[in-house]
């Protein structure tokens, strides 16, 4: 059994009992993802795709100009649910419609008007946005769904999107928390904008605070989808899911109906929330059954969870995923593999690896008591992290 090098497991073990100290590899390297060489690359392909149909649309149709109903590609559709400061929705709607208007920096300075944001710790604000080119006559259709259930938070969005008249050009903010159930729920109105780690613990866990004074809605992705968009098979091509703990809930809560007509996904994985009684290899298999290659998502950097199941990636901290269905999106797939691979091979051409513990099985869901995770985890860490 071989590993690549960078996700060492020996730096997992204080991360069972004290996650948030964040020195586990799989924090370390996977906290802050750059998608920019298989996702924008895709991304970047579909554009010169999109261009070339549109050139050749003109030439069997000179006089007639480019409409909403060209069919060159089918409406971009992107859900962002935990959308906090909408950077990630905006660069997504840029990168699905290809809308060279849509600024990073103008969302930026309407967001910081009414005040400064909440810190952002992957310094969203400031990272590249997806480059449009600037020989495209005209956007492709989409819209991007910003689910969002801190009232400070909902308001800017809804007033940057408004005040830029990026919803005129798909940009639709909702103010609603997503799970697994439907419902109403408590959130704390002294939120400042921006927060990032809030979360329906907040509320749930002290119900007496009289802070949670604000009712929001809570929705499931399966009811939301279908009241919402259109089609029974239409593709969402993008989900984005970070939500403080809750993100195998909001999964769960999709079901098979939204889960198979996603192309790519990104989820959040740590120890809070619903996480904690929950194990991310359950969450895989069934992604797996669905049609989903999941990797640890890094800077420019893929390791692969779907076949490749390890027993410290049941250690509860925070990271990223990245998946890719399959069946949707093969082109897709195959270039995340690709990177996977890659990295996997050193500059020799050699298998850049470290064996794991021979006692270890691949498929056994660990304790998520911590005293039972120790003493079956990485026993022999000492003899094999050389």
């Amino acid at each position: 059994m071989v590993r690549n090098h960078d996700l060492m497991p020996d730096t997992c073990v204080s991360a069972i009992k004290y996650p948030f100290t964040q020195r586990c590899s799989l924090t370390q390297e996977t906290k802050c993802p750059d998608v920019s060489n298989y996702l924008d690359e895709y991304y970047y392909e579909l554009q010169e795709e999109y261009m070339e149909k549109l050139k050749q649309q003109q030439k069997q149709q000179p006089l007639q100009y480019y409409d909403d109903d060209i069919g060159v590609l089918e409406p971009f559709v992107g859900l962002s649910v935990g959308c906090n400061k909408g950077f990630d929705a905006l660069n997504t709607l840029t990168r699905g419609t290809f809308d060279a208007s849509l600024s990073k920096d103008d969302w930026s300075l309407e967001m910081t008007k009414d005040g400064i944001l909440h810190e952002s710790v992957c310094e969203q604000n400031v990272t590249l946005q997806f480059q449009v080119s600037p020989n495209i006559p005209q956007p492709r259709k989409g819209t991007v769904h910003c689910f969002e259930p801190v009232p400070a938070t909902v308001k800017r969005l809804q007033d940057a999107s408004r005040n830029l008249r990026y919803d005129t050009k798909g940009y639709k903010v909702i103010h609603a928390a997503v799970s697994n159930t439907t419902g109403m729920d408590y959130f704390q109105s002294n939120f400042k904008a921006g927060r990032e780690n809030g979360s329906l613990d907040d509320c749930r866990n002290n119900v007496d605070k009289p802070e949670c004074d604000v009712q929001v809605q809570v929705l499931t992705l399966e009811t939301y989808v279908k009241e919402h968009l259109v089609g029974n098979d239409s593709p969402i091509h993008i989900l984005q899911i970070d939500v403080e703990g809750y993100d195998a809930d909001v999964l769960y809560g999709a079901g098979k109906y939204v889960l198979e007509r996603v192309e790519y996904l990104e989820f959040e994985y740590n120890w809070m929330g619903s996480w904690k009684y929950q194990h991310l290899y359950d969450v895989i298999e069934m992604l797996d059954e669905i049609g989903f290659t999941c990797y640890w998502a890094g800077k420019q950097k893929l390791w692969r969870v779907t076949g490749c199941w390890q027993l410290y990636f049941d250690v509860h901290t925070w990271s990223n995923l990245a998946c890719a269905n399959r069946k949707r999106v093969p082109r897709l797939a195959a270039k995340m593999e690709n990177v996977f691979q890659m990295q996997m091979v050193d500059k020799e051409g050699a298998i850049a690896a470290t064996s794991l513990s021979s006692t270890s099985s691949n498929h056994e869901i660990l304790s998520l008591d911590s005293a039972i995770m120790v003493s079956k985890y990485l026993t022999e860490k000492s003899s094999n992290t050389g």
